[in-house]
Parts: structure tokens; sequence; C-alpha cells
């Protein structure tokens, strides 16, 4: 029987997922996730959002499960873990996602491919819906968009038969990887909870999301954003559950229309990385980037514990330390937040 890993990064999901899909009609599939350490430790990965992952991690588990299979999880580096599995395992080969996301992602990619390619191992890289490599100017890119979020969801498989006689290490705890939680408070993980968020958003807050969605106060937001960072479920399946949804008032028309807006926004941020990767460690306006914007510890710690002075920055600060931000910071308060850091 044939055999394929399927490599899970950012697409933690069954749901509208091509390369498990695809893997799943071809025969047996070994979905894999690798815990990169590299990642786990970087400077930029909150233990809660750690957290998050661990969870997800535990309902892909469940989901697989469900339909005979399971995830195998590896520790190291994917560029030496994957051949080695593959070689283990004697899989024809890799489907994944194509991640764009981080320099250091696209980096270990490229060494994977070449690692790969010297040991006549073979990958296939899966665009996500709405990806593109071409270079498009946005509102080109928006039509695109729009297109993409109306093609089918890919089918879900009936049943995922993984080899039986490969080993997997446990889920691990936070502190058995060596993180300290924080104790943030965490939304509900999975596909299962991002779907129950975005119906209870569009039962109950839809009517109101355009006209608060700018208020500090209001909670109007779906709270599905970790899940999309995620992938527990794909953007195109919260648009098209939007757009299927009756809604009871009329005036909610408009909240809808708002709502995908932000979802095509978001993707379209996503592919602006792609273009320009160079983003995760320049200013887009290259006057920040000179001299004179030393950083300022004193202050930048204010700035975390909410001591600046600005009411309004104060209340963001310490709501992001009591309730996670998750559902209770929107973006206009996010985006003031995090302006005052930056300039």
């Amino acid at each position: 029987m044939n055999r394929t890993i399927v490599w899970f990064r950012r697409d933690l999901r069954i749901a509208d997922h091509a390369p498990l899909y695809r893997a799943a009609r071809r025969g047996a599939v070994i979905p894999v996730f690798v815990l990169d350490r590299a990642l786990l430790h970087h400077p930029e990965t909150a233990p809660a959002r750690v957290a998050f992952m661990l969870e997800c991690l535990h309902c892909l588990d469940q989901d697989l499960r469900e339909r005979r299979g399971r995830l195998i999880i590896r520790f190291g580096d994917p560029v030496e873990v994957l051949p080695q599995l593959i070689r283990a395992t004697q899989a024809d080969g890799i489907y994944a996602y194509i991640d764009y996301e981080r320099i250091y992602g696209r980096v270990r990619d490229a060494r994977l491919n070449r690692v790969l390619a010297e040991q006549q191992m073979q990958i296939r890289w899966f665009e996500s819906t709405a990806g593109t490599p071409e270079l498009m100017v946005y509102p080109q890119y928006r039509d695109f968009w729009y297109q993409e979020m109306q093609t089918e969801l890919t089918p879900t498989p009936t049943r995922i038969e993984v080899p039986p006689d490969i080993a997997s290490e446990p889920i691990p705890t936070l502190t058995e990887l060596g993180l300290i939680p924080d104790n943030k408070p965490l939304p509900p993980a999975g596909t299962n909870a991002a779907r129950q968020l975005l119906a209870e958003f569009l039962d109950q807050n839809i009517d109101r999301y355009y006209w608060q969605l700018s208020y500090p106060g209001a909670e109007a937001t779906t709270g599905i954003s970790p899940h999309i960072k995620f992938g527990a479920i794909s953007v195109r399946e919260c648009v098209q559950t939007a757009q299927g949804w009756e809604l009871s008032n009329p005036k909610a028309e408009r909240s809808r229309k708002q709502l995908i807006s932000r979802l095509r926004w978001g993707s379209g941020f996503a592919q602006r990385f792609r273009y320009l990767p160079q983003l995760e460690l320049r200013s887009l306006y290259t006057v920040f980037d000179q001299e004179g914007w030393e950083i300022n510890e004193g202050l930048y710690e204010a700035w975390q514990q909410g001591q600046t002075g600005f009411p309004i920055v104060d209340a963001a600060a310490r709501c992001l330390q009591a309730t996670g931000g998750w559902k209770q910071l929107n973006f206009r308060t996010r985006a003031i937040y995090a302006n005052v850091s930056s300039g």
C-alpha cells in the first residue's frame, strides 16, 4: 500500500485540508507534527501561544482517531527528522502546505528541499486557499481571493489509515517543553470549538459587528483569530459559513460583508509577507530603521505592564494580561496598543 507523510504545521485540522485528503485517497497516511525547539524557544514565542497549539494538537489527534488514524509526534529539526521518518516508514514522500509566515520557516523548507533532493526523496507542496506565488497588486489579489473563497471545500476523509507499527512521542506539556505557563485564559481549541465560536458570533453578535468593531469596550469579535492562526479552521470555511448563515436582521448584512472583508484583509497581509519577507526584520518605513530609534527598556516595560499613563493603552495592556485578548481586544484596540510600542 502507498504511504504518504502529511506534515502538519499551521494547518491543524482534517477539514478542507488538501494534502491530507490527497494522501488518504492514495493509501496509508502518516500524519506528523514536528516540535521544533528553535520555534518553541524563539524570543517572540509566548507560553500561552504554545499552550493553545498543544491543545489544538490534542484535538487534531482526536479527530484523526475518530477516522481510525492518529497523530505522530516527533521532536527536533524537521530537516533531520523528516528524511529519517521517510526511511523508517518506507513512505513514498511528504505532502505539506507551503508556509511563508517567517523567514526561519522559509529557510528551513529550502534546506529540507535540498536534503530530500540529495537523498532522492520526494515532497509535494500545496498552496493554501488564496495563496499564490504570483506578484499581484492588491485589487487583483482581492478579486483572486473572492474567487478562491467560492471554490468547494476539500472533502474531509471518512477514513484515515495510519500504519500501526509507527511509534509516536506523547504530546508534551508546557513544562515538559521547558516553558513556564503564564496562566493566561486560553480559548477552547480545535476545529469544533472554532465552529462553535463562529456560530455563536453569527447568532448573537453579527447584528452589531459593523457598528461596534472599533469600540474598545464592545465584545463584538468572533474570537477565532487563534484558530485561524494555527489552521484549526480554514478561512474558506469561515467565509462560506458566514455567507450561508440565515440572518434574522436585514441590517446585519453590512456586518457580514465587514467580517468577510476582515478575513480577506488577514489573507492579504499573509500574502504581503510572502512578497516582502524582510518585513519580519525591518520596518515598512525605512526611517524607523535609521539611528536614533533605540528601545528604552523602562518605557517598554511600562507599556507591557500598563503603566504608560495613557488610559486606553494601559487598559489594553491590563486586558491582554487578564484575558489573553483573543476575544476582548478588537482590532482597533490592538492597533492602538501596538502603535504605542512602535511609535
